[in-house]
């Protein structure tokens, strides 16, 4: 199960409900602009916006993606 809208840079994974909340409290601002968008599942794994929309629409918790193949967290909520 997808559980939360991450950006992974420099290998360090940064979580939040949307990604730009997380964009928007970089520090400094801007910081994460060049990151990795995914999710993060509920075992904490980074995954990338296609695995995320596979593993999303697989467990049941959407039915369809708003811009296949990838996920956005708008999706979700």
């Amino acid at each position: 199960m997808i559980v939360q809208a991450a950006i992974r840079k420099d290998g360090r994974v940064y979580t939040g409900r949307r990604h730009h909340n997380i964009l928007n409290s970089a520090v400094p601002f801007g910081s994460l602009r060049n990151g990795e968008q995914g999710f993060v599942t509920d075992d904490g794994t980074f995954v990338d916006r296609i695995e995320a929309g596979r593993i999303a629409i697989e467990c049941g918790q959407i039915k369809e993606l708003s811009h296949p193949p990838y996920l956005y967290s708008e999706d979700l909520y």
